[in-house]
């Protein structure tokens, strides 16, 4: 082909635009008749061409004298002027064709063996031509052999160009009589490893406008027309869809694991020679998945209009949402976006503050689709309708498949459970997509964000060797972020090295560090930069410390000397000027019931009977407030920190330490309280109509523990003396205080009934506490904190004492009142709930607050392991349930903006906790001002708003250090055990893993199938999945809902991972790594080992035997 057929190919094109015609028909006809004549001409340059080649055998073969033994004359049949207007059918065999060199040894250096499948049959003349018998190819080879004939004029790189670009256009051109042929030949280019590289696009054939193409011509397979119009299944994925899969996606359908544990080994390779996603084609995947979503909307009989197909950039997004939205498929919103905290993939998009509405928040699938925004990021998004998306069915008996049945927990020689990518492409997570994304939701995509969150700072891992390149060839470090929200991050190689310094080799690994986000660049690769090292991974006090730092707790430093020294004198003795406005109460019979451990004593007790039936009780609370004034020093450095963080090992004050001590209401000194008195009888009726508060002196006469106390109510007939208790000062007895807590237990008992009689809800999740090695300070046991009547008894007056002063300071203060608000749980959750209960014969009322608390007593009564389905019912139900927040109650004066669902309330705050709660502290000067002893609070309103926005974020981030703490506690508690077997029971079940809750600890625990010893069916999930031994001596076992089953917890690269038992049956533990070296590399050096075939063989038999012994599974399960 000469230089000039790219050229006369394009003047032809011209000649045929300049023509024109009044009627379309005629028009097409000569757009058809014109292409039908340029391939003629192609054809006939085709044909001048191999003539060439021809004489240039022959002479070489002439030269030589002899015919090679591999090499043979190729004669193809006689040439066909016309082409053939069919489609290739399905079992058409096309040559694969490569672009390693090394596999044609005879080829001349700088030429390039081309081999294009067209989408039609093209036949050309006969000639003969020498071929390789071993490696015959579709069309042309060119060969030579420099030491066998004359070399040739090699053809420069623009002439070579040129001949390829002409192809294309013939090939595009041809594509232009029908758009199956069209997508048939970008299937074809894109899974050749040389046309892939090509500058090959489909838009640009797509881009032309309907009514210049010519008509699409009728014929070809009918099969292959079918599949033609679902351009998302039955191809190959992109390297940019490693990221897309969607709940769209056919399993069966998407590259097997050992491809993407292949693509992940070559990922960490580094290697220059793999080609990183480009805008391009990140371009494509947001052209697809937009298609894909609207497509599946419409439903897939439907062809969407050529208008609403997605061609345009990321530009044209704005222009594409607002004719889908004129179109009626959905609307545009602005919200903040959130991340699925185990699945980074998945994003949600409130679409309705209503918690009652049963309207689904919006889901996007695909990074590229969030426009790879963070948590907390606003965004403009365009949300398809609800309601018109297919809904969810049972599995289908093809969807599953037989896994587990490995001999023992050992990762085999070409596993890779959880690769380099596991932050960004969790294989488990993508798997979970299909699943955890139910089809009720509506698909979204993101315009843009129109506002970035400020945390950009998180805290990770990272080890400072394997750098890897990205696309403009620049080394990067991989660093794990703690969060799973965020994808994998990469800090520049060159950016690392003054944190590198002289580090010795074995030094480098696992390490924790702080990093800041600079940008995602056009791939979606988060660029960060290293703020500051945190410590190593594996060294308690530098995870610790690096909770602290991944929940936002950062900041929280230890005070300064001075102000410990400000309180760390010994207590003054109490003057008369204190008791000008104070209640002496220091002959009163007041205690404390904390537990056991408690140093921080905020509140005390005490009750009085007044006659028969008739009684006075008080509740004491630390004064905080009298040495915290409002707007000094300390107290902006107290109200920043907004709460005492309680990690599994230690308490960090919110106030200081000399200042805790000064407050806490220890037994046997005086100390200023604010007190609550209420005058009620035995049954816990209020005998007058509002409480008594005033601000009082206290003198402790013992500290009770619940353990005390609950001796007490368990044994209300027993004689007690003073060695049975802790001490007992200010002249008063054992029997008094037995007496007095009979009497506290009584009422509180008629008050919690009541409370519960009137709405109030308890969910209760299990919370540990850890006996630690004084020396190592690792963990040697835990325990589960119980809650029994002792606490409840606690609780009761302490929930009154905050409900009765909420009241008081919001009638006082309307508008600068510090409260506390629990909106309703999400109705839409737990009507799915709801649902899948019902599966199972069981039925949830979730209608109020006192339905569903009725509900779940009832179901966990007719339970056949009450446990079991208290722990599984309380793991489900605080899904839905929201947070409970502080609020200023400027402009609140709905019913419902005060309501507190849980406790089913009117108003409700916090007052009980001034030690550790600095929202407290605020209704404390609110109390005093609302009693006149001093004047109301300075804040403005819009500063309130401002500290009750800080306590809400500063008291959750707090609650996650605690329970990120006691995990890694629990975590290093089973690692030191070496595996710990508990009973857990089914929350969850997915296509490929559930989740369990454990009865010990209240863990809820991953089980991914793939990884266990016994055989798994998951044909039926996400319904139920079928267990059962290798070697099947016991029958196979029904998994479902509700489900108790045996488990053995392990750390495995460290990761708390569960594997399922079959009761009896042991399970092989593996071996624990040790040194700096990590498993990836002792399971490297083991993949290099000949034992390694052996290994595949045995693995190809016992998954046959799984094969074999589906039936038996599926039997039982019938």
């Amino acid at each position: 082909m000469s230089e000039s057929s790219s050229v006369d190919v394009e003047a032809d094109r011209m000649r045929d635009g300049e023509k024109g015609s009044p009627d379309p028909s005629a028009h097409a006809w000569s757009k058809v008749e014109a292409l039908r004549q340029r391939s003629q001409r192609l054809t006939a340059r085709l044909q001048q061409k191999q003539r060439e080649m021809e004489r240039e055998c022959i002479a070489a073969i002439q030269c030589s004298g002899t015919v090679p033994r591999d090499v043979k004359i190729v004669t193809p049949p006689p040439p066909q002027r016309r082409l053939q207007e069919t489609v290739p059918g399905p079992n058409h065999a096309h040559s694969a064709p490569s672009n390693n060199r090394q596999s044609f040894p005879n080829a001349v250096p700088g030429s390039m063996a081309v081999a294009m499948s067209l989408p039609y049959h093209l036949t050309l003349p006969s000639y003969p031509v020498a071929m390789p018998t071993q490696q015959p190819l579709p069309f042309v080879q060119f060969m030579s052999n420099q030491s066998q004939q004359p070399m040739s004029k090699k053809k420069s790189k623009r002439t070579l160009r040129n001949e390829v670009e002409a192809l294309q256009e013939l090939v595009k051109l041809l594509s232009h009589l029908s758009p199956e042929a069209n997508a048939y030949a970008g299937q074809l280019i894109r899974q050749s490893e040389v046309l892939s590289h090509l500058e090959w696009s489909q838009d640009r054939v797509q881009q032309t406008p309907l009514r210049q193409q010519p008509q699409r011509i009728v014929g070809g397979s009918e099969m292959v027309r079918r599949q033609l119009h679902q351009p998302g299944e039955n191809r190959q994925r992109h390297e940019s869809e490693v990221s897309s899969t969607s709940s769209n996606s056919n399993p069966g359908q998407q590259q097997t694991k050992q491809g993407r544990r292949e693509r992940n080994r070559k990922k960490s390779e580094g290697s220059g020679n793999n080609k990183m996603q480009s805008l391009k084609t990140e371009l494509e995947a947001m052209r697809s998945y937009i298609n894909r979503i609207v497509q599946h909307h419409v439903g897939t009989d439907h062809q969407l209009p050529h208008e609403l197909i997605f061609k345009g950039h990321f530009s044209d997004l704005e222009a594409h949402a607002q004719r889908l939205a004129a179109a009626g498929y959905g609307r545009i919103v602005e919200e903040e976006i959130r991340v699925n905290r185990k699945n980074n993939r998945q994003a949600f998009i409130t679409m309705s503050t209503d918690r009652e509405a049963l309207e689904r928040d919006g889901i996007v699938l695909l990074p590229v689709a969030r426009r790879y925004a963070f948590e907390g990021d606003k965004v403009r998004a365009f949300v398809l309708n609800a309601g018109a998306q297919c809904t969810s069915k049972p599995a289908e008996p093809t969807s599953g498949e037989i896994t587990g049945g490995r001999s023992s927990l050992s990762i085999a020689d070409d596993d890779d459970l959880s690769g380099e990518d596991d932050s960004q492409d969790s294989e488990a997570d993508g798997d979970n997509v299909v699943v955890i994304s139910s089809d009720n939701s509506p698909r979204a995509f993101v315009i843009a964000i129109t506002k970035q969150t400020e945390l950009r700072q998180i805290v990770g891992t990272i080890s400072f060797t394997n750098p890897t390149k990205l696309c403009d060839d620049q080394l990067f470090y991989k660093f794990r972020p703690y969060d799973m929200r965020v994808p994998m991050v990469y800090v520049p190689k060159e950016a690392c090295a003054a944190h590198i310094g002289n580090t010795q080799q074995g030094e480098v690994s696992g390490l924790l560090y702080l990093a800041h986000i600079l940008e995602t660049d056009c791939n979606g690769h988060c660029i960060a930069e290293l703020i500051q090292p945190v410590g190593r991974v594996g060294n308690l006090e530098d995870e610790l410390k690096a909770i602290l730092f991944h929940n936002g707790l950062r900041d929280i430093k230890p005070f300064e000397q001075r102000f410990d020294e400000m309180y760390s004198q010994s207590l003054p003795e109490i003057s008369r000027d204190d008791l000008l406005h104070r209640k002496d109460l220091r002959k009163m019979c007041i205690f404390t019931i904390d537990p056991i451990t408690a140093r921080d004593l905020d509140d005390a007790i005490s009750i009085e009977k007044l006659g028969d039936n008739k009684y006075e009780v008080g509740v004491h609370i630390s004064d905080v407030s009298h040495y915290l004034l409002e707007d000094n020093e300390l107290d902006n450095i107290v109200k920043e920190r907004s709460t005492s963080i309680y990690l599994a090992n230690e308490v960090i004050h919110m106030l200081p330490q000399s200042l805790c001590m000064r407050c806490s209401l220890l037994p046997g000194e005086d100390k200023f309280a604010f007190s609550v008195f209420w005058k009620m009888n035995g049954q816990g009726e209020m005998l007058q109509e509002k409480p008594e508060f005033c601000r009082t002196v206290i003198n402790s006469c013992s500290q009770f523990a619940y353990e005390h106390a609950q001796k007490i109510i368990d044994n209300p007939k027993e004689r007690f003396n003073e060695n049975d208790f802790p001490t007992i000062l200010n002249g008063f007895n054992a029997d008094e205080i037995k007496e007095r807590v009979l009497w506290l237990h009584e009422i509180s008992s008629c008050l919690r009934k009541s409370r519960f009689d009137n709405g109030a809800l308890t969910i209760n999740n299990a919370k540990l506490r850890f006996v630690l090695d004084p020396i190592s300070g690792e963990p040697l046991s835990f325990e589960v904190e119980k809650q029994r009547e002792a606490n409840r008894l606690i609780e009761e007056f302490m929930l009154l004492a905050n409900q009765s002063v909420a009241r008081f300071i919001y009638d006082s203060f309307p508008e600068i009142a510090v409260l506390r608000n629990h909106p309703p749980p999400l109705t839409k959750s737990l009507k799915a709930l709801r649902e899948k209960l019902q599966t199972l014969g069981f039925e949830l009322d979730y209608s109020s607050s006192k339905a569903l608390q009725e509900s779940m007593v009832r179901l966990c009564n007719e339970a056949p392991n009450p446990v079991a389905m208290n722990a599984c019912l309380s793991q489900l139900l605080m899904k839905p349930m929201a947070r409970a927040t502080y609020f200023c109650s400027e402009g609140k004066t709905e019913p419902s903006d005060l309501w507190h669902y849980a406790l089913s309330i009117p108003i409700y705050t916090h007052f009980t906790s001034p030690i550790r709660r600095y929202p407290d502290i605020m209704v404390h000067r609110l109390l005093a001002a609302a009693l006149e002893y001093c004047t109301p609070p300075g804040r403005t309103p819009d500063e309130l708003h401002a500290l009750t926005k800080l306590a809400n974020e500063r008291k959750y981030n707090a609650k996650m250090a605690g329970d990120d703490s006691s995990n890694l506690y629990f975590k290093r508690y089973v690692r030191n055990k070496q595996g710990v077997y508990m009973h857990a029971v089914v929350i969850e079940i997915f296509q490929h893993m559930m989740n369990v809750v454990t009865l010990e600890s209240g863990h809820v625990i991953s089980i991914n199938y793939k990884m266990q010893t016994v055989l798994v069916d998951t044909h039926s999930a996400p319904n139920y999945i079928m267990i059962a031994e290798r070697n099947m001596k016991q029958a196979p076992r029904k998994l479902q809902l509700l489900s108790l089953v045996p488990i053995c917890l392990i750390v495995w690269e460290n990761k708390l991972t569960g594997f399922l038992s079959m009761g009896d049956q042991p399970i092989q533990l593996p071996k624990q790594h040790s040194g700096s070296g990590s498993p990836r590399k002792s399971k490297a050096k083991q993949q290099q080992q000949p034992a390694q075939l052996n290994n595949q063989r045995q693995r190809q038999q016992q998954l046959l035997q799984q094969q074999q012994r589906i039936f038996a599974m599926r039997q039982n399960s019938l």
